[in-house]
């Protein structure tokens, strides 16, 4: 039988998870278990419509052109929206069940997103339970991280930093990191 090569990534933005994605892709392109490398990323926007009969059409159009690759769903869990009578999400959460089985061994699909939302949504979920076969948590970064990615991303615009600016980035990530949802390299890039 044709193993499911389906995953989800659980942590917080600015972790990697889109990186770890792409180098993911390759390696199963590499090793042959998928004819492309290439990602497609999408989040609900891509997948969900706004009228009847929309959502499956756009899904199945994003599902034909990672056919072969990636389809890597950022913030997955807004697919299946709790507590909400009718959303189109569920059509789009259907629609991409069927395909990862009709498909089964021709694309790769990572769900990603809040640990607990994705651990919610697929345990709601028989039909993503089953055909996951991965899951990799991404942890946020300690200080020590965050401060040798605040230097690459200063080297790469050709900046060099004092030590007391450095210290005053730092503490704003420690306060920062203790909020629910800290984004990490992100919160970087903009404190920059």
């Amino acid at each position: 039988g044709v193993l499911h090569k389906n995953m989800i990534f659980v942590g917080n933005p600015g972790t990697g998870k889109t990186e770890v994605a792409r180098i993911i892709a390759g390696i199963l392109h590499e090793n042959k278990i998928l004819p492309t490398s290439k990602v497609v990323e999408v989040d609900r926007g891509d997948l969900v419509g706004q009228y009847v009969g929309e959502t499956p059409q756009k899904t199945m159009w994003k599902i034909r052109e990672a056919m072969g690759g990636v389809l890597f769903i950022d913030e997955a869990y807004a697919l299946a929206p709790k507590d909400v009578g009718f959303d189109y999400g569920h059509e789009a959460v259907a629609t991409l069940i069927k395909a990862m089985e009709d498909n089964r061994g021709k694309f790769c699909v990572i769900l990603a997103g809040y640990k607990n939302q994705m651990l919610d949504m697929i345990s709601t979920n028989p039909g993503f339970r089953s055909r996951i076969q991965f899951e990799l948590e991404f942890p946020n970064y300690s200080r020590d991280e965050l401060k040798d990615i605040t230097q690459l991303m200063l080297k790469k615009r050709n900046y060099t930093i004092s030590d007391s600016a450095m210290q005053k980035i730092l503490d704003i990530t420690d306060i920062k990191r203790r909020e629910p949802n800290f984004a990490n390299a992100r919160e970087i890039r903009n404190i920059l």
